[in-house]
């Protein structure tokens, strides 16, 4: 008889808005019908649905760690979204949906993590340093981390007197500015 092998079980997603055990924003549906709108979607459609449920969740966990204006609607609620008590372009939050621009964010940074999941932070190899001759990685990063800092700063809060999309605005400037040398 041979050695125990762990079989990883599929990644299910629990999209249920205010549910306790929700672990996503969005649905793989939803994802794959968002793709379908955009000009390249190879990158997201030769992936598995397990991997990228995967990706889904991970891109719903690292948005669910910012502040948000507003309030949770349900105590009990899992995810920091739907959300109320705060006004968009005089429109209050409600909790029966989650805004689009939460979701676009979370589909792109889903087919991020799905292609490689050191895309936001970079890889540090061996060394723990960063890899400064690896230019197009940090390019990548650095436009996928303007495109979600556009999508995320209506909804995002200040934390300990700094703005979380104002400090990584400003990363993100100096990386170019990095770069442009």
């Amino acid at each position: 008889m041979g050695p125990p092998y762990f079989c990883a079980m599929a990644a299910t997603i629990n999209a249920t808005l205010k549910s306790a055990t929700a672990n996503s924003f969005v649905t793989l549906a939803e994802a794959d019908a968002y793709f379908e709108t955009v000009p390249s979607s190879t990158q997201w459609d030769n992936k598995s649905d397990d991997n990228k449920n995967r990706a889904l969740i991970s891109a719903t966990r690292w948005i669910d760690t910012l502040n948000f204006y507003g309030d949770r609607c349900d105590t009990s609620q899992a995810l920091n979204w739907p959300r109320n008590n705060y006004h968009v372009d005089r429109v209050e939050l409600v909790c029966s949906s989650i805004p689009n621009d939460i979701k676009y964010a979370t589909y792109e940074l889903a087919r991020a993590l799905a292609n490689d999941t050191d895309s936001i932070t970079g890889t540090t190899g061996d060394t723990g340093l960063y890899d400064p001759s690896n230019s197009e990685r940090w390019k990548s990063s650095t436009t996928l981390l303007v495109k979600l800092l556009e999508l995320l700063t209506t909804y995002s809060t200040f934390i300990l007197g700094f703005s979380l999309i104002s400090a990584l605005t400003a990363w993100v400037a100096v990386v170019r500015i990095k770069f442009a040398l």
